[in-house]
This record gives C-alpha cells, sequence and structure tokens, in this order.
C-alpha cells in the first residue's frame, strides 16, 4: 500500500533540474563505495580513474550528438488538465527537452495508477518494454533477472557528468549498490532528499484562529480540531459542509515517499510503519502493518471515523484534494511540498493560511520512517541502439552548463535553459517531464530553506545564488509584492520557508525500511496479502469490521505466507552482514 505516486514532488525536482554546475570541471576518481562488486566508477583495470578519458574530449554531456528518438511509458495523475492544444505525447516540457538535448522522447503508452503497474507488468511478461522506463526496485529486479536490462556500466563509467558521480558517491556507494545485479550496473537509481519522507498535518491556521484553537502538537489536538471544523462552520457559509480530517482512497499509508491525505503522519504518532520491515526489540524482523501500533493507530482510525471526524466518503473518493480547493476541508496530512497541492485553494480563498505540523507522539517524540536513498531506476530495454542518449538526458536532467562558466558559449547555454525552464508549467512537471525522478542532495531542502531565508534577509546577493535558489527566491519576491495573486509563484518558496521549517525540527526517531527487494514467496503471494490487509484496514476504519478483525488478520496474514518470507528476508539480510 505505497504512497500515491501523484503528490507534486516538484520542489526537489526544480532544485535539481536548475542548479546547473560546473560539469566541465573534472571529477576525482574516488570510488563510490565499499561493497563486493566492481564498482562502476571504476575501470576494469580497478584504477578508480573515469574510463576512456580520452573519448570524453568529443562527449558533450549534455546534447546528444544527433536527433534521436527514445521510447518510454508514463504514469500519469488522476484528472490531469493540460493547456489547450497539448497533449501526453507532445507538449511544452517534450520540446523543452527535445530543444536543449536532441532527444525526443515518444510515449509508447500512458495510464493511471494501477492501470499503469497492470501495463507495466503485462509489457514485462510479452517482453515488449519502451526503450527506457523508470521503474521501483522490485520492477527493477525482475527486469534485470530475466535478462530484459541492458548493461549501463561502460556507459556510466564513460559518459556520466562528474557532479552527477559526485552525488552517487555521496551515498557512500548505497545508490549505486542498490542498482548493480550480479556486478554490473543495470540501472541509474535516483537520489532522493530525505525530507520527502515526512508527514505532516497541514492545517488552515485561519481557522484554527477564527475558532481560537492553539496548533496542534498531539493526537488529542488533532481529534479536538477535527470536531471543531466539523462542527463550529470554520468557512463561515452557514452550511455543514467543512470535514475534520480528509483520507485517501488510494493508500492509507506510505512506505517511502510521504503522500498527500494519506495517514502516514498519524501511524507515525504512534510509532508504527506500516508496509516497511522494520526490527522489533528482540532484533527479529517484523512487518509493520501488523505490529501492535499499527493496531493501535487503526483503531484510532476507527473511532474517529466512527464520531464523523473523518471524511465519510474517503475511500471512494478519487480527488481529495478538491475538497481543500473548495474550502470544505482545513486539514489533511501530506509532504513539505504539499503547497504545490494547495495553490488552487490559496487562489481560491486568499485568506487560505495553510500551516504544517509534525505531529509527536504520546511521548512527545517525532517519529518518521525514512525514503530510502534510492527507489526508482531508470533502466534501459537490451539491445537498445542509444544507451550513452540515455545517459546524456540524465546528465543534462541533473546538471548542466553554469552561468558561472569561463566559457561565454557556455554561459548562454545555460541561460537559455534558465528562461526556457521559467516558461515550464511548475504544476505539470511530475505529469510531463520524461523519467521524472529526483536527483538531489539528502538534505537538499533544509539547504535551499536556509539560502532562501538569507535572501530574504539579503545576506547573499541574487546574482550569486544558484540558478535554482535564485528561481525560488524571485518567486517569493513577486509574492510577497502581491501576495497569492500568482498560483505558479505561491508554492515553491512557501513549501521551502514552512514545509522546510517543519521537517528541520530534531527527530526523535527515524525508521529505515530494512529491506526493499522482493524474495521467491513475495513473488508468488505478496498480491495476495497486500489485498487482505488493504481490505482488512479499510472495513476497520469503516466500522464494517471489528478492531478484532486486526488480529485475525495479522493470523491469516501469517498462515498464507507472511512468516514464510520474514524467514527469507532474516536470510537475505544475514547474507549481507
Amino acid at each position: 500500500m505505497k504512497g500515491s505516486r501523484w503528490g507534486k514532488r516538484v520542489g526537489s525536482v526544480i532544485a535539481g533540474l536548475l542548479v546547473v554546475t560546473t560539469a566541465a570541471a573534472c571529477s576525482g576518481g574516488k570510488e563510490p563505495g565499499e561493497k563486493p562488486v566492481q564498482s562502476p566508477a571504476k575501470t576494469d583495470e580497478g584504477s578508480g580513474k573515469a574510463a576512456v578519458k580520452e573519448e570524453k574530449q568529443d562527449f558533450n554531456y549534455y546534447k546528444y550528438k544527433e536527433p534521436v528518438q527514445i521510447t518510454i511509458a508514463k504514469d500519469v495523475p488522476p484528472g490531469l488538465k493540460l493547456p489547450e492544444g497539448e497533449t501526453i505525447e507532445d507538449n511544452s516540457f517534450s520540446r523543452f527537452v527535445k530543444k536543449h538535448t536532441n532527444i525526443d522522447f515518444k510515449v509508447a503508452w500512458y495510464a493511471t495508477g494501477q492501470d499503469f503497474v497492470q501495463k507495466q507488468q503485462l509489457a514485462i511478461a510479452s517482453n515488449d518494454i519502451p526503450d527506457v522506463m523508470l521503474v521501483d526496485e522490485t520492477t527493477f529486479r525482475q527486469l534485470a533477472a530475466a535478462g530484459q536490462l541492458e548493461d549501463l556500466t561502460e556507459v556510466y563509467n564513460k559518459y556520466a557528468q562528474p557532479n552527477l558521480k559526485s552525488k552517487y558517491e555521496a551515498t557512500k556507494g548505497v545508490a549505486l549498490a542498490k542498482a548493480t545485479y550480479d556486478g554490473k550496473l543495470m540501472a541509474l537509481p535516483n537520489l532522493s532528499g530525505l525530507a520527502e519522507s515526512i508527514s505532516l498535518l497541514w492545517v488552515r491556521q485561519d481557522w484554527l484562529d477564527k475558532l481560537n484553537i492553539p496548533a496542534p502538537k498531539s493526537m488529542a489536538d488533532v481529534e479536538a480540531i477535527a470536531k471543531a471544523f466539523v462542527q463550529r462552520d470554520p468557512n463561515g457559509n452557514n452550511k455543514a459542509d467543512t470535514i475534520g480530517l480528509t483520507g485517501s482512497g488510494a493508500s492509507l499509508y506510505s512506505n517511502a515517499y510521504a503522500g498527500m491525505h494519506d495517514f502516514t503522519g498519524l501511524f507515525a504518532a504512534y510509532n508504527a510503519y506500516p508496509g516497511l520491515w522494520v526490527k522489533g526489540e528482540n532484533g527479529a524482523v517484523a512487518y509493520g502493518s501488523t505490529t501492535a501500533e499499527a493496531r493501535a493507530a487503526i483503531a484510532k482510525l476507527r473511532d474517529m471515523y466512527a464520531n464523523g471526524l473523518i471524511d465519510k466518503e474517503f475511500a471512494l473518493r478519487k480527488d481529495p484534494n478538491q475538497l481543500v480547493s473548495n474550502g470544505e476541508a482545513g486539514m489533511f496530512f501530506g509532504p513539505w511540498w504539499a503547497p504545490w497541492n494547495l495553490a488552487e485553494s490559496v487562489t481560491n480563498d486568499p485568506s487560505a493560511n495553510w500551516k504544517p505540523y509534525w505531529i509527536a507522539d504520546a511521548d512527545g517524540k517525532l517519529n518518521t520512517h525514512m525514503v530510502p536513498i534510492s527507489s526508482h531506476f531508470v533502466v534501459v530495454k537490451k539491445g537498445f541502439k542509444y544507451p550513452d542518449a540515455v545517459m546524456t538526458y540524465i546528465n543534462w536532467y541533473t546538471g548542466g552548463y553554469s552561468l558561472k562558466s569561463a566559457d561565454e558559449k557556455e554561459r548562454a547555454l545555460a541561460q537559455e535553459r534558465l528562461d526556457d525552464f521559467t516558461k515550464l508549467d511548475p504544476s505539470l512537471i511530475a505529469a510531463l517531464y520524461p523519467l521524472y525522478t529526483t536527483y538531489v542532495d539528502t538534505d537538499v531542502v533544509e539547504k535551499t530553506n536556509i539560502k532562501l531565508k538569507k535572501a530574504i534577509k539579503g545576506e547573499v546577493k541574487p546574482e550569486d545564488m544558484e540558478p535554482g535558489d535564485r528561481v525560488v527566491f524571485e518567486q517569493w519576491q513577486r509574492d510577497n509584492a502581491k501576495p497569492k495573486s500568482n498560483a505558479a509563484d505561491w508554492p515553491p518558496p512557501y513549501a521551502y520557508l514552512n514545509g522546510g521549517d517543519a521537517v528541520m525540527q530534531p527527530v526523535d526517531r527515524k525508521v529505515f525500511n530494512e529491506f526493499t527487494a522482493t524474495t521467491k514467496t513475495m513473488q508468488r503471494k505478496w498480491a495476495n496479502l497486500i489485498k487482505l490487509e488493504t481490505e482488512t484496514m479499510y472495513k476497520i476504519i469503516m466500522g464494517e469490521e471489528p478492531i478484532e478483525a486486526f488480529d485475525d488478520f495479522v493470523t491469516k496474514w501469517k498462515s498464507q505466507g507472511g512468516s514464510e518470507i520474514i524467514t527469507e528476508i532474516e536470510a537475505e539480510l544475514k547474507k549481507q552482514k
């Protein structure tokens, strides 16, 4: 029950796309990590130097030597609305990429949510995948095991730009190790900001102020606010139409990136981490959805739903964000970047003042699961003729020429790219950018928060800022002059400043997923176990089953393959020691 892919994590992506570094500088030969496989950053002789250095001299890191076409598949968000004349296949983003890279990404097919997953699995089963795909770790390993992927070791050695290599090296080998299969680099892994994990409670502060309610700190506060929002007409229209807390029919929680409108933050307030493989006090592996803490969180959700504090239609509602935009909901759990999904709310009602809060557990501790450093992988179909073009695109996507370059032509190209990028609609980045994912420093949100505050205080000149940071600062300037007048300008600085402040609080408990691959039994039985879990949890929360049904679920989960999977996971973890 992973979180929705369709929260717009454009904040980190903007930073990754626009922080154009001095890529012409040569990287060192530092090895990326300590793993029992040949490091892709090394030559076959293990010298630790970037391979075939002389071949790089004529290679343009950021624009392919000739026009080339690459087929991809797209997972598009539900209810996507495109400007007139724009399509999934041909749009301002695809044209932007083609202009700057010489690469024409053709969408072979697209779908949404589970339909996308099903089409992808059919393509894999029939060995008819697109030239390039962005997949999760399980799908990556499935493709690698089936021999459907191109070995990217040599392509990475020869053509990866130095800045990208340094980002991978900063993970101490973790990222590239996750993309390695049988000693070969079979994918290019993404890099995530760890702030993406944290689920915050976003609340209409103007409603709290109107009702004279203090800021929330605990789940007791959340319940009190939900009750007030339902009963005390916070939107002032003299109708009983406001909702306490939203929910998502797509997922109850996220075990990776924090999602919009799920209950991940509530689970964390009970020290529960559903969907993760966690270690108990005795060191044994357990599935986070089957723990006593998860049971307590489900019981609380059931109680809140029964008391009318959670959207009665949440399990069937396709777009809970519409409640926020319409002024019917003033509280939901979501990530630091939620303001990108709140632009319509503040446009419709400029008095809407959204604030994020991290809800603590009963002991006042702040808990969170942690997103893997790499959770998505760019893979290339075996036999594809232009794997170096894929590397060119990733180089460009993660870097580019610098505005500070000593080369006048490079400065001009950097400025042209920046000018073209700022013309794009940031709300459509996640939907339309080819192979949309993140390649950012793990603390990118925190760094941007600090740099933005310095610029606001006048401690840094805009011309001395990196392009991505400068764009956000200029958005802040325009929004500060005319608050909430431009739906594109308000979200980025608001997210980095307010969401950034919230996630920069000291964390008391960070819980990592102990196992992110797939075992043999999982391949056969996981789909049924997830179905059992999902149906049981929704039924309990909505009052169709008593809380005791959770205990029956745990028993069934173990007997129907769960115990066997745990045994396999523990064996795999022992191999890694």
